[in-house]
């Protein structure tokens, strides 16, 4: 593993390349959720970048800007500007001498899932994987009930964290799903049986933008954050034979 930094409109975003021992390899780039890190819950993301880095894959996992390590204000926060650094990533990747800039992939977490649809529509990637897409944090109700917190007590709350009325000018402008009809590839999406953000309605608009390319893929009994042992394992296996299919 080794540190690559990334430079994205005045700001340092921080992160880590796992490279495999055969160089130029196929890559990935991993999205981490809202107020989330690089490391991801129960550390998955580095235990995904293990497993996939050993059988071959490069994998680079990145703090979006104002998270983590990386430089940037929290507050500032928008899903176009994470989509902006997803590119600049993509880009600085690609440029790695140990890896094949034809054949990178994406795969996001929650809002980094969102975000990293509507990346792999600007710029082609080899396959798709979204863990419990947040395709809802730029739902028009939503935003409407944001913009009416920001009003009243000049911040909106998720998850112990303020989310401002940029967020919400931003979410405006977004269609989650007309905006990632560009990506043309395979896509894996997978969630939990008890995830409310994952709603139907999430699930038939994501058919209706991949198609017959989209595979879904349920574990029982869990929400949001894949919250038990089995459940993480089985996401890590799902998603290291996605990947490693279309590598």
């Amino acid at each position: 593993m080794e540190s690559l930094d990334v430079q994205h409109k005045g700001r340092t975003l921080r992160g880590a390349l796992h490279l495999p021992q055969s160089t130029p390899a196929p890559a990935i780039v991993l999205c981490h959720g809202f107020s989330g890190t690089r490391s991801e819950f129960g550390y998955t993301f580095v235990r995904l970048a293990n497993r996939l880095a050993a059988q071959g894959v490069a994998v680079y996992r990145f703090d979006f800007a104002g998270g983590g390590e990386s430089d940037g204000d929290f507050a500032d926060l928008t899903v176009s500007d994470q989509v902006s650094q997803t590119l600049a990533v993509l880009e600085a990747v690609g440029r790695h001498p140990g890896v094949d800039p034809d054949r990178l992939s994406l795969l996001g977490m929650s809002m980094g899932g969102l975000t990293a649809s509507l990346a792999a529509a600007q710029r082609p990637v080899r396959s798709l994987t979204l863990w419990a897409p947040a395709a809802m944090a730029v739902d028009a109700g939503v935003t409407e009930r944001r913009r009416a917190a920001v009003a009243e007590h000049g911040y909106d709350e998720f998850g112990g964290m303020p989310i401002y009325g940029a967020f919400a000018d931003d979410a405006d402008t977004i269609d989650a799903f007309a905006d990632a009809k560009g990506h043309t590839g395979p896509v894996r999406l997978v969630y939990g049986t008890d995830d409310a953000l994952v709603s139907p309605e999430v699930l038939d608009g994501y058919r209706r933008t991949y198609g017959d390319r989209l595979d879904v893929q349920i574990i029982e009994g869990v929400g949001h954050g894949f919250e038990t042992v089995p459940a993480r394992e089985h996401l890590l296996e799902l998603t290291e034979a996605f990947v490693l299919s279309h590598a």
